[in-house]
């Protein structure tokens, strides 16, 4: 008989029952994900009492497996307990038989899930079928909302790390003025300047690219730390990719560039001698 899942979402506190003991006949067996059997306290061959609801009738089983389950973030909590029951075992626990909440159905491969979909969903028999991209699409919602915030984020903080950078770049070039009017004087070409003051603010921007990045692993890898540990999980919680990092940092560049023209433009407009201040 094939396992069929069963998830007890309520906190262990709301389940004083769910306790280890040994039952002098034979209980059926379940099977508990390894963090539920860390949860409760139990292992492999102790007996747990599972209940439909805190009021009960409370049943023992017998933990015949441990296992570690593939997770979801959607699925993650610190106090989800989540079992598996032979069928005519739910049934009994429930009280109803003959009803399901969902079936999954694998394809073979070469079949279109979206066809297999549509031609279930023409059959009348009181269900609806999804494909595994529209149920991880219903569910990733939230974190949709979270990924636009973030991109509203980043909007706002490129927009701020640019008036910094251009704030920068014109003390800077405060500081340089009298050395641009020497340099112009002695003959050097208002390009090579202007280079130059580009090649400045690419490296200020590099530098404060390498800082970023350097702090953004230091806070990712705290993240997972922590909340790895919260919710006992091996969840990455925050991931930083190189697709990411190339995005960061060329636009970090093109800031930079673009502060340094501004400078540049802002220096030599002006004549030679007005910048040495005669």
């Amino acid at each position: 008989m094939g396992w069929l899942v069963a998830a007890l979402a309520a906190g262990l506190a709301a389940q004083p029952g769910l306790a280890a003991r040994r039952g002098p006949e034979p209980p059926p067996s379940l099977a508990l994900t390894d963090r539920a059997a860390r949860l409760l306290g139990v292992r492999q061959g102790d007996v747990v009492e599972v209940a439909r609801t805190a009021a009960g009738p409370w049943r023992a089983f017998r933990v015949a497996h441990v296992y570690q389950p593939p997770e979801y973030p959607t699925e993650i909590s610190r106090t989800r307990v989540d079992l598996r029951l032979h069928l005519t075992d739910l049934e009994a626990l429930d009280g109803a038989g003959d009803s399901v909440d969902s079936v999954v159905v694998r394809v073979r491969p070469g079949v279109r899930p979206e066809e297999v979909a549509a031609r279930l969903n023409t059959l009348p028999l009181g269900f609806r079928a999804y494909t595994s991209d529209e149920v991880a699409a219903q569910g990733s919602s939230t974190f949709e909302v979270i990924a636009r915030f973030h991109r509203a984020i980043s909007v706002v903080t490129l927009l701020a790390s640019s008036i910094f950078l251009l704030t920068i770049m014109t003390l800077r070039g405060e500081e340089l003025r009298r050395h641009v009017g020497v340099m112009r004087l002695v003959g050097i070409s208002r390009r090579s300047i202007a280079v130059s003051l580009l090649l400045i603010a690419a490296a200020v921007a590099a530098a404060g690219s390498l800082a970023g990045v350097g702090l953004g692993y230091a806070l990712s890898a705290a993240i997972n730390l922590y909340y790895r540990r919260l919710f006992d999980t091996p969840l990455v919680f925050s991931a930083i990719t190189w697709p990411v990092l190339a995005e960061a940092v060329g636009l970090s560049v093109l800031i930079g560039l673009a502060a340094g023209a501004a400078t540049a433009w802002r220096l030599l407009r002006r004549p030679a001698r007005e910048q040495l201040g005669r």
